[in-house]
């Protein structure tokens, strides 16, 4: 279905940068390997709002904390980040439950006796709110956890 052209230049009204249109499609691809990869995902649900803050996988874990965008743009997002760790993901800039999740993470800190705490996210403004979100969470559980912050552009790389 083709998008009519009244349609086609409109704009979130909050002018984030991370809604402006962006065709990737001309990005440079390596054609030339065949690499074969394993999926590392160790836990279901993913998403922190369907997450069980007392699931038994969580006792103990490294932690990956991630926009739900980040796996997409980073090609190698399995072997990088997520392989040993517990995923969790969300969205700062969509999801309307900001203060349940710092709620949520901080029981995890509180109960699990995490060891590590991984954060992904996108380059975008809107993204390093999952930072501000673990940082609530861990003042409010009393927990000190070195957090190690990871920023991805939009063009799937490391900055």
């Amino acid at each position: 279905m083709e998008i009519p052209d009244y349609e086609k230049n409109k704009t979130f009204a909050c002018g984030c940068p991370g809604s402006m249109e962006a065709d990737l499609s001309t990005n440079p691809k390596n054609e030339d390997q065949t690499i074969v990869l394993s999926a590392e995902l160790r836990n279901w649900p993913v998403q922190l709002q369907l997450l069980n803050p007392h699931a038994p996988y969580l006792k103990n874990a490294d932690l990956l904390i991630s926009a739900d965008c980040a796996p997409f743009a980073y090609a190698n997002f399995h072997q990088r980040f997520l392989k040993d760790k517990v995923l969790i993901i969300m969205c700062p800039k969509l999801d309307q439950t900001i203060e349940k999740y710092v709620d949520k993470l901080a029981e995890i800190f509180k109960t699990q006796d995490i060891n590590s705490i991984s954060i992904v996210h996108m380059e975008v403004p809107c993204c390093s709110g999952i930072e501000v979100i673990v940082l609530k969470a861990l003042k409010k559980a009393q927990k000190n956890i070195i957090i190690k912050d990871y920023t991805i552009s939009i063009n799937g790389e490391i900055v």
